[in-house]
């Protein structure tokens, strides 16, 4: 027959499967949802990186642009409402123009000879972008550089006899 000590022992290990299951079942969720929770913020670093990346190729690439001409040589105008950077030079006794401006959500250049009309849709797309202006007051050229309605850089670049002297790094944030 049966004895009450083998009822005990039999109740009493049900009861440990079902607290060991409990634990586990806890523990495979506390791990589901700490991958699910590192894997946004995984995703949304990934995106951070990215923009970074491109805001600091842009402004690279103007600056070293502003660095390698001489003042003389650099000119900021308006073509319609797009704002251009221009820079000027001689090929084999040709001279040509190198505009940089945004247009259509990029950061584009456009190199054609000196005398032929801005064309904003026959440049090269660099680096995405949704605004760009340039002004300059003497020997001071100040540019800004739009990625999206909330993230911007500005630049103060300074010339002084046409040597270029500093430049100054005003501002590049994410408002939220």
């Amino acid at each position: 027959m049966f004895s009450r000590s083998k009822t005990i022992k039999s109740n009493k290990s049900g009861i440990d499967m079902v607290f060991v299951l409990t634990v586990f079942v806890l523990f495979v969720c506390c791990l589901l949802a700490s991958v699910l929770a590192f894997a946004s913020v995984y995703k949304r670093l990934g995106n951070d990186i990215g923009k970074r990346f491109d805001t600091a190729t842009a402004q690279t690439l103007v600056l070293q642009k502003l660095r390698s001409y001489d003042d003389a040589d650099i000119s900021v105008g308006k073509s319609g409402d797009i704002a251009y950077l221009g820079f000027t030079d001689m090929i084999d006794g040709d001279k040509y123009i190198t505009y940089i401006y945004a247009y259509g959500g990029g950061l584009k250049e456009l190199f054609v000879p000196y005398d032929a009309p801005f064309n904003a849709d026959g440049g090269n797309t660099l680096l995405p972008a949704e605004g760009f202006t340039a002004e300059k007051d003497g020997s001071t050229i100040c540019f800004t550089i739009t990625y999206d309605i909330r993230h911007f850089c500005w630049f103060v670049v300074h010339y002084i006899q046409s040597l270029r002297i500093s430049w100054r790094w005003l501002c590049c944030f994410l408002c939220t």
